[in-house]
């Protein structure tokens, strides 16, 4: 069975998220350090529905394997900054309400430079804090619309090694991956990406700080973004140094963003409100002439005046606030250095921490490494400080993210400012970094095995930080020699810590997931010298090899991880001390397969200039031709294509080198391969040619120059067959006409759908079905699973989330001008096939009565049966009670079935009749004009019988009154209670009860499951109904309870499931009435109904109470013996 959701979940491909730009709830700047280039996607309206189950483990999973970070908290704090009533004219602006109202367009956002930063570059204009206002308006405004998708992308400079593009969260993928111990690439990210994206009419993606992700990480961000669909808006914000290329972003507009005069004072206001002390004897305007339009410099002077003991303190402080970022920060600086020492100390380490960390440090870690005391042997909790010690000798320049509690640098132009000044104010911070890792590391204990089945958040604090530790080290470089002796002892003990927080037990999440950790060939005893290569210890691996003879001794496997990872100069030490150029082993087989798999051009000239064999094959990509063309490194294929490497070399799932290039979309590439002469219809893979694979990603660029190079136009295989029918299928109208006018097959068939104009059908293309048509494509071909074009049509395929095709209707999608365009061109009407019969029962089960016309007018036949409800009109009267269809819509669609003819008695599906059907969903008005057409009132078919027993049993009261007033047999029986008034005595309707019995039904009735009326109404306790059945004369001989006693019933009456009263009161454990009835001479021991004697009954159903009573009256277990 399939599982449903309904949620906000978060999509990882790259990026980060922009820091705070404020504090106590209100607005800031533009964003702090974030948590390095990750891109989030996170769509607040996503459903995931079908055939395959997701359960909630293996979806942990997935999610922790693509990103263990969630988007959302981050979200929650941005949004919570924001000062209301602020930032209202962006929402304003014509170019916005433009790009929100539009489709398929770009709006760019600059952050305009500001006079005062005298930095690197501009900032401080509050961009990020827009974007979350952007976010949360679209977030509300399209709530109630699920075609409507919003999502937005945080990056940041941070992590941007922790996180490669194809972080994608995609089940399927995850599947595909799980065994082979590989991700996805960034091809299959992107495919699954942009079809999920065409399940909704239009798609808001707002991405942040485009100018903090790396400058070739960000060319491909924005080229794949730029291709996402028709339907995409995308808003992009960034620093005034990143100019966008207007023809790479469809609908290109930029808008410039200064924070507003007005938000600024807002936001200041809000701030000096926070204080009493502030906001009885502060300025504003000394602090408003002094930002410049950046809410990040009113947040650091606000921050410098809280920090004053004395009003005079604040009043002398405001007459000398700095003018400028430079002048704040340093001003921020010296009110550190001018602390106590040990508070000086405290900021310096805490700001050493924030400054060099690999990621974002939680409160947690940053509280315990302050707390590590050097060659400590475990934690002093009694060393540990509050958060908000921590903070306050900052001077404002950290900050902790209240949702995520994570601690940041107040604005990334912070980040720039101690760099500038680190080699000056932070000497050593690597080296006292990797010191206080490696101390902890030490503690007596550690690792502890437990750990490998424990969730990373119940580590002890700084263990999943402490990763980073070999990474510190590396950057420590010249300064390695003061860390030799701890180092060398972890090195030796490295690969237990591997092993004990790589992979965790029955998890695809890795806690220690960054270089060398994450590498997939750990040998199984790794040298010292093994894991310095990996770690890019250049000074421990030179000074392990200088030892004569080294020690541990040169194997082959240091230069195939030192390759993979790109540590250049470690590779060149590693030649020069003989290591072998075309040593074989690992994943890659080669050194220079993991180089080239990289993209690590340096090396792979190095290696090639050594003389490492270019065409040698094994490893995972077969070549390291065919490994850099997987990835998509062109510069390094260009290497290797000049070194003499086969350029036909084949394998993974395109096939060859061509295939690759035009599924990336590369058009040099492509036009460099042509050049040099490769097979252009070389098929492998399962997307076959270099042909099919361009139409299939609607590159028309490529699509045409292969056509032009004498690509084979009809080269058929893969999932649809030929490129006609891929081109169809993804609805690319342009690729479609130039297939055709190089004369493509228009008929060809193949693959699910069969012909081009069935797949275009079922995709919804009305351009492309009209080309197909006008160029003779046959409209009455009719194969593949869901039949002709026409059946296509009206039963379209429907994804969610996980792509699931569920079949539904064309109508239901609205293809009015399909369905027309297609009977116009000679459709056969009464096609049928499938899974929901014909096209007008298609048509009519979602109640489009338009088209319901279209096709009744063309002759379609109208009491054509199938599927679970029967005839078209069967499916009209069941689907008046939906949430789709209004009653009235159905009624016409209903008038206009009867008079085309319609069978208005044809029976058949659960409910029987179209009178059965609609008397059971309560359609009162179409039960009365069926039965004005003449609808047989007594019809008994299915599962409850009559009309009139459905409507007795769904408690229709009104309907049950017509079908009596048109002579409804009052006492027909059948199904599974029996006659109507059986059914509405045991579903409790005592006002149907009594209509009943006014029109003379029979009162004792005996037949179905449980018996008369009157043992139905016992065992349900319906003593209101019980009490009506005696007052009109019930037997009094065939029911139990008191008041039936009263009326002198028989009591021993046996009947029905249960038996006798007795058993029946005992079966659903009513005390009471059990005494009553014993009171009354009631046979404990009689034998009758499914359970046995009442002893036996009381037993088997638990009810302690009623079993001592029965012993007491002498109750056995069957009839002959005496319990014991």
């Amino acid at each position: 069975m399939s599982q449903q959701y309904s949620e906000s979940y978060t999509v990882n491909v790259q990026g980060g998220i922009g820091g705070q730009g404020g504090q106590g709830g209100q607005q800031g700047g533009g964003g702090g350090v974030g948590e390095g280039p990750r891109l989030n996607i996170g769509t607040a309206t996503v459903h995931i529905q079908g055939g395959a189950e997701i359960n909630i483990w293996d979806r942990d999973i997935i999610i922790s394997w693509l990103s263990p970070i969630n988007f959302f908290l981050q979200q929650a704090d941005i949004s919570q900054m924001r000062v209301q009533g602020t930032g209202g004219w962006l929402l304003e602006h014509p170019l916005f309400q433009k790009w929100e109202s539009g489709s398929g367009s770009t709006l760019w956002c600059r952050g305009i430079p500001s006079r005062l930063t005298k930095l690197k570059f501009p900032a401080g204009a509050g961009k990020t804090v827009l974007v979350s206002m952007v976010v949360d308006h679209l977030g509300a405004v399209f709530r109630n619309n699920k075609d409507i998708g919003v999502a937005c992308i945080y990056l940041n400079h941070k992590e941007a090694d922790q996180q490669p593009p194809p972080k994608l969260l995609a089940e399927n993928l995850y599947k595909q991956h799980r065994e082979k111990g590989t991700v996805p690439s960034l091809e299959e990210v992107v495919n699954v990406l942009s079809s999920s994206l065409k399940e909704f009419l239009q798609v808001f993606i707002i991405v942040d700080a485009i100018d903090e992700y790396p400058e070739l990480q960000r060319e491909i961000l924005l080229q794949q973004l730029a291709v996402m669909g028709s339907n995409v808006n995308l808003m992009i914000t960034s620093r005034p140094n990143i100019s966008p290329k207007p023809s790479s972003l469809p609908n290109l507009k930029t808008l410039d963003i200064q924070a507003a005069q007005e938000d600024i004072k807002a936001y200041i206001n809000a701030q000096i409100k926070l204080s009493p002390r502030l906001s009885k004897h502060i300025q504003k305007k000394p602090i408003t002439d002094t930002v410049a339009g950046m809410f990040l410099l009113a947040r650091l002077h606000i921050e410098s005046l809280r920090e004053e003991a004395t009003i005079k303190a604040v009043q002398e402080a405001l007459k000398h606030l700095p003018e400028g970022l430079k002048a704040t920060y340093d001003s921020a600086m010296t009110r550190i250095e001018d602390q106590g020492n040990k508070n000086k100390q405290i900021g310096y380490s805490t700001l050493t921490w924030v400054l060099n960390a690999k990621r974002p440090l939680t409160v947690s870690e940053i509280q315990t490494a302050l707390a590590v005391e050097p060659d400590s042997q475990e934690l002093d909790e009694d060393n540990v400080m509050d958060i908000e010690t921590i903070l306050a000798v900052c001077a404002g320049l950290v900050i902790v993210d209240k949702e995520s509690s994570v601690l940041r640098l107040v604005h990334y132009t912070t980040q720039e400012y101690l760099d500038s000044i680190q080699a000056q104010k932070f000497l050593d911070a690597q080296i006292k970094i990797t010191h206080t890792l490696l101390t902890f590391l030490n503690f007596d204990g550690y690792p502890d095995s437990s750990w490998t089945t424990v969730e990373t958040e119940d580590l002890p604090p700084l263990v999943e930080y402490s990763q980073y530790c070999l990474a510190h080290a590396a950057a420590a470089r010249q300064s390695e020699v003061q860390l030799r002796k701890v180092l060398l002892e972890f090195l030796e003990g490295a690969f237990l810590w591997r092993k004990t927080l790589g992979r965790r037990e029955y998890s695809w999440e890795w806690q220690w997931n960054s270089m060398p950790w994450n590498y997939s060939d750990w040998p199984s005893q790794p040298s010292v010298l093994w894991v310095s290569a990996a770690a890019n210890l250049v000074d421990t691996v030179k000074f392990l090899l200088d030892q004569a003879p080294p020690q541990p001794p040169l194997e082959h496997l240091e230069i195939i991880v030192a390759s993979y990872y790109g540590h250049a100069e470690i590779v060149s030490f590693l030649l020069e001390k003989g290591a072998n150029v075309n040593a074989a082993g690992g994943r890659y087989g080669s050194s220079l397969q993991a180089a080239a798999a990289q993209g690590h051009t340096e090396i792979v000239g190095v290696r090639l200039e050594k003389g490492a064999d270019v065409n040698a094959a094994g490893g995972f990509y077969g070549s390291s031709l065919y490994a850099a063309a997987a990835r998509g490194h062109i510069e390094t294929v260009s290497i290797l294509l000049e070194k003499g490497a086969n350029i036909n070399v084949a394998g993974g799932r395109h096939g060859s080198l061509l295939q690759i290039a035009a599924a990336q979309g590369h058009t040099d590439f492509v036009s460099i391969l042509l050049e040099k002469g490769v097979n252009i219809n070389a098929a492998g893979g399962r997307d076959g040619s270099s042909l099919q694979i361009a139409a299939d990603r609607g590159h028309t660029e490529i699509v045409s120059i292969l056509l032009e190079k004498g690509a084979d136009v009809n080269a058929v295989g893969g999932r649809y067959e030929s490129s006609l029918q891929i081109a169809a299928a993804g609805g690319y109208t342009e690729i479609v006409s130039i297939l055709l006018e190089k004369g493509a097959n228009i008929n060809a068939v193949g693959g699910r759908y069969e012909s081009s104009l069935q797949i275009a059908a079922a995709r919804g293309h009305t351009e492309i079905v009209s080309i197909l048509l006008e160029k003779g494509a046959n409209i009455n071909a009719a194969g593949g699973r869901d039949g002709s074009s026409l059946q296509i049509a009206a039963a379209r395929g429907a994804t969610e989330i996980v792509g699931i095709l569920l079949e539904r209707i064309a109508a239901a999608r609205g293809y009015t001008e399909i369905v027309s365009i297609l009977l116009e061109k000679g459709a056969d009407v009464n096609a049928a096939g499938g899974e929901d019969g014909t096209s007008l029962q298609i048509a009519v089960a979602q109640g489009y009565t338009e088209i319901v016309g279209i096709l009744l007018e063309k002759g379609a036949n109208v009491n054509a049966a199938g599927g679970f409800y029967g005839s078209s009109l069967q499916i009209a009267a069941t689907q008046g009670n939906t949430e789709i269809v209004s009653i009235l819509l159905e009624k016409e669609i209903v008038g206009i079935l009867l008079e085309k003819g319609a069978n208005v008695n044809a029976a058949r599906g659960f409910y029987g009749s179209s009178l059965q059907i609609a008397a059971a969903r309560g359609h009162t008005e179409i039960v009365g004009i069926l039965l004005e057409k003449g609808a047989n009132v007594n019809a008994a078919r299915g599962f409850y019988g009559s009309s009139l027993q459905i409507a007795a049993a769904r408690g229709h009261t009104e309907i049950v009154g017509i079908l009596l007033e048109k002579g409804a047999d009052v006492n027909v029986a059948g199904g599974f209670y029996g006659s109507s008034l059986q059914i509405a005595a045991a579903r409790g309707h005592a006002e149907i009860v009594s209509i009943l019995l006014e029109k003379g039904t029979n009162i004792n009735a005996a037949r179905g499951f449980y018996g008369s009326s009157l043992q139905i109404a016992a065992a349900r306790g319906y003593i209101e109904i019980v009490g009506i059945l005696l007052e009109k004369g019930a037997d009094v001989n065939a029911a139990g309870g008191s008041i039936l006693l009263e009326k002198g019933a028989n009591i021993n009456a046996a009947g029905g499931f249960y038996g006798s009263s007795l058993q029946i009161a005992v079966a659903q454990g009513h005390t009471e009435i059990v005494g009553i009835l014993l009171e009354k001479g009631a046979d404990v021991n009689v034998a009758g109904g499914e359970d046995g004697t009442v002893l036996e009954i009381a037993t088997k159903h638990g009810h302690n109470k009623i079993v001592p009573m029965l012993l007491e009256r002498g109750a056995r277990t069957n009839g002959d013996e005496q319990w014991c």
